[in-house]
């Protein structure tokens, strides 16, 4: 099967920003100019709807951060290309951490997760024996504290192994958390002066409500270092319905998220002639203009997109130079749509097979400034769409012909005889091989869905 998702993988990440691939570098580059902006602890919504690139946005981000830190060969084209979009401004220092908020909601606290993948990305742990052991000991002494209060296991697991000892019995009750968490934040950034630590927090909507709110607040009222930057992608409305879903419907959500988050930004969109060029969806043939029509007129994610576009390369045969114009019509037009729709809704997806709603296609079609030029092949020589024609062609009003198409196609009366359509060559007969020659290609979506 066709494959066009391209996952965040660093080869990925990597070419996506050399080549532009999606159009983003810009706003990449943007970004990290407003995070340069800022001067205090702040929390940042980067919302979106699910399926348009979050988390590939997310990732570049961190990508192109750490060619700006490193001297590592491995990055320094990242960062060469960049700077183009910079226009030679030189971005701050961040140590940036990425924190899959979903695959966490099984820790006992957010806290201890949070440092755990802090602690991992920037390898403090395996640095013990080349460190000063005043600084080790200080950043020791912090987590341990963190561990006890909050009970976990991991953190306490990698100090033992590391420095042969248990730790401390109970908290020390002389300091609050937020304090230790400051204490154990500027210890680190005295490694790294002139640095802030920037967390990137992905998939929060996804996680169990709990799990989520218990996250928001945490950040809230514990991570209050000056240097420490939140940046959280979300689906705000889902976000939102998590949230209730913990405190209940009549709580207001909104409210709630405005209080959190300092600034929401909403994740520019790709630029979609360049994700087709990517993935050569460039074929000029009525299919892919259907194919562009379902995609903008539903309003599809890049995720929905990237689906659509493999079904519909992989799912549909070939056109044939002895192919009837009724199979070049199931082919271009029909069955482009029916993938459409069935990833946009498989409900309406099967209202339409069952013949119960023709008007999905219809209003599709409809939408365009020239319907009949899809659908021309559903004519006769003599026939025509148009109502006043200067060569006395029989008018056919279009809704008429789809209507009866439908009706022969995915109505109770379709047997196997020849259906009263013209009887001319050019159109041929519906029967109820047309029908399964349609569910066949279908099925080859539902066989791929399933792989």
């Amino acid at each position: 099967m066709v494959n066009y998702e391209i996952k965040p993988t660093f080869d990925n990440l990597k070419n996506s920003i050399l080549q532009d691939m999606v159009g983003r570098n810009e706003t990449i580059a943007h970004f990290i100019e407003f995070l340069d902006a800022i001067n205090q602890n702040t929390a940042i919504a980067l919302d979106d709807t699910w399926g348009n690139g979050k988390t590939f946005f997310v990732k570049q981000t961190q990508l192109v951060i750490q060619s700006h830190n490193s001297s590592e060969n491995e990055l320094s084209d990242i960062k060469q290309c960049m700077m183009k979009y910079f226009h030679n401004y030189i971005p701050k220092k961040y140590i940036p951490i990425y924190y899959d908020a979903w695959s966490n909601d099984n820790d006992t606290d957010p806290i201890l997760s949070i440092i755990f993948n802090m602690l991992k990305d920037i390898d403090v742990l395996t640095e013990y024996e080349t460190v000063d052991k005043s600084w080790w000991d200080r950043i020791t002494y912090s987590l341990e504290l963190i561990s006890t209060a909050f009970g976990g296991p991991r953190i306490k697991n990698l100090l033992d192994s590391i420095k042969g000892k248990n730790l401390l019995e109970e908290i020390k009750k002389s300091k609050e958390v937020d304090q230790i968490l400051n204490d154990l934040f500027d210890v680190i950034l005295e490694k790294y002066p002139d640095t802030r630590i920037v967390f990137f927090i992905d998939e929060l909507d996804r996680c169990c409500p709990n799990f989520a709110v218990r996250l928001l607040e945490r950040i809230k009222h514990y991570f209050l270092h000056d240097k420490v930057i939140f940046v959280i992608s979300v689906n705000s409305s889902e976000l939102q319905h998590t949230i209730k879903r913990h405190y209940g419907n009549d709580f207001n959500a909104n409210k709630y998220l405005q209080r959190f988050f300092d600034f929401t930004i909403p994740l520019p969109v790709v630029n979609m002639q360049k994700f087709y060029e990517m993935i050569q969806f460039n074929d000029d043939n009525v299919r892919y203009e259907i194919a562009d029509l379902m995609m903008n007129y539903y309003n599809f994610s890049l995720r929905d997109r990237t689906r659509y576009l493999q079904y519909l390369k992989s799912s549909i045969p070939k056109m044939s130079n002895n192919d009837f114009n009724r199979i070049k019509f199931y082919k271009e037009i029909l069955a482009p749509f029916l993938i459409g729709l069935k990833i946009h809704d498989p409900k309406k997806y099967v209202e339409f097979i069952q013949g119960e709603n023709l008007s999905y296609f219809l209003d599709l079609i409809q939408s365009t400034n020239h319907p009949d030029s899809y659908c021309f092949i559903l004519l006769n020589d003599n026939e025509t769409f148009e109502e006043n024609n200067p060569h006395h062609k029989t008018f056919i009003p279009l809704n008429e012909r789809f209507k009866f198409v439908y009706k022969c196609l995915f109505g109770n009366s379709i047997n196997n005889k020849s259906s009263q359509l013209m009887d001319v060559a050019k159109l041929e007969n519906i029967s109820s091989k047309d029908k399964k020659f349609i569910m066949e290609m279908m099925s080859f979506m539902q066989a791929k869905e399933n792989l």
